[in-house]
């Protein structure tokens, strides 16, 4: 597993779930990782965990709303690892997000879930495009999802955010493909996250499993290969697509 030997990547919201499992890919496949999140704690564990197992790996505290702490993580990883070739925006308010209607929704949280899952990935990936253009380009993998798609109800924050997300992968792939940066959108399913499994009823879970092709429940590895293939030379002319990795529940096209 060395096909990303030599790159530096970055992944936001990486001190647990699909995040930390990101990290974890892309180090054991040879890239150099700042794990980025706002948790201190969880995200030093991961890094060190990384580090243990002969990773390189660094823990970089990010609110990935603010421009100027993106630009600081930005700055240390390039300092850090001599560059930055691939960036995952995955930082994204799910972890107890509450199943409510448009009148209970409290605005704050509408805006707090805006802000970190669209606001957040405009402004890391502003803060990383320097640093992809010295590199002669790079790769950009948004966390997308088919909530996106299926428009569940009582989850409006939820599911405009990532239909934007879609929406800003294909805007950005247009806009910065003359800097040979290539973006791309992963759109899982109902993975068995600590936050899913303890955020999202047993029933609604259990029809997400039964309306999959595979019949099984998947797993935040399910989604590494997926992750590499993008952030990698074999995706080399793949720039503005959305992968959907539910299982086979969501057929576009």
């Amino acid at each position: 597993m060395d096909q990303l030997q030599g790159r530096v990547a970055i992944v936001t919201g990486a001190a647990q779930g699909i995040g930390a499992e990101y990290a974890r890919g892309l180090a054991e496949a040879g890239a150099a990782v700042t794990v980025a999140d706002v948790q201190a704690g969880p995200g030093e564990e991961v890094a060190a965990r990384l580090r243990k197992d002969g990773h390189q790996a660094q823990f970089v505290r990010t609110d990935v709303t603010d421009l100027a702490s993106v630009e600081e993580m930005a700055a240390r990883t390039a300092e850090a690892f001599g560059g930055i070739d691939i960036l995952v925006n995955n930082a994204m308010i799910y972890a107890g997000l509450p199943f409510e209607s448009i009148e209970e929704m409290p605005v704050e949280r509408f805006d707090r879930v805006w802000a970190v899952g669209v606001k957040g990935t405009w402004l890391t990936t502003r803060a990383v495009l320097p640093y992809l253009r010295e590199r002669g380009g790079g790769s950009v993998i948004n966390q997308g999802s088919t909530a996106a798609y299926h428009n569940s109800p009582n989850r409006l924050h939820y599911n405009v955010t990532k239909q934007a997300i879609h929406g800003m992968t294909k805007t950005l792939a247009k806009e910065l493909g003359k800097d040979q940066v290539r973006v791309n959108c992963i759109a899982p399913g109902a993975i068995d996250t600590e936050a899913t499994l303890t955020g999202v009823p047993e029933e609604v879970l259990s029809r997400a499993v039964a309306g999959q092709a595979l019949q099984r429940q998947l797993h935040t590895q399910d989604l590494v290969g997926t992750l590499l293939f993008l952030a990698g030379p074999a995706s080399g002319a793949v720039t503005g697509q959305t992968i959907i990795a539910d299982g086979g529940v969501t057929f576009v096209g």
